[in-house]
């Protein structure tokens, strides 16, 4: 065998192995991004989903005339969630002013009203004048306040 085997010897240069360990690691931290951001992104819309599930509850919740019955010319503080179900990692509240979150209806003209007719909302405030038909605005917001949502309810007196 001699000298012919030695030439005839193949393989890879240092700088094609260097090369493809290279593409290999800029691919897998490509891949490894790619895999941070879904769960990232994941995680994010479950919040958002348990969220909005969440705010649909409490805003049934205010709308409940046993659990909550109507208060003429409400504010922030008249309903309450201290015997609502939240679900750890989230709070609900009907913010205090100077949000606007308690409006009473208070139509111009007479009552009954007839269509078509776009309802008039204000702030409650002591003297209020209360038609039985308020617009209520819950806040759901996540621990981490990463996600905030935010629902209006229609609150109408039981007669």
């Amino acid at each position: 065998m001699g000298r012919d085997a030695v030439d005839g010897e193949e393989g890879f240069s240092l700088a094609e192995v260097l090369v493809t360990i290279v593409i290999v690691g800029v691919t897998f931290a490509a891949l490894l991004g790619g895999l941070f951001t879904s769960v990232s992104v994941s995680s994010l819309h479950r919040k958002q989903a348990a969220a909005d599930a969440v705010a649909r509850s409490a805003a049934e919740w205010v709308k409940d005339s046993v659990a909550n019955p109507y208060v003429p010319c409400a504010t922030s503080g008249t309903y309450s969630f201290s015997t609502f179900p939240v679900p750890s990692g989230f709070s609900v509240s009907i913010p205090a002013p100077p949000a606007v979150v308690v409006e009473n209806w208070n139509p111009v003209g007479t009552v009954p009203v007839t269509a078509p007719y776009s309802p008039q909302f204000e702030p409650s405030q002591s003297g209020c004048t209360d038609h039985g038909l308020q617009r209520i605005t819950i806040v759901v917001r996540s621990s981490d306040s990463q996600v905030v949502e935010t629902v209006q309810v229609l609150k109408r007196v039981v007669s």
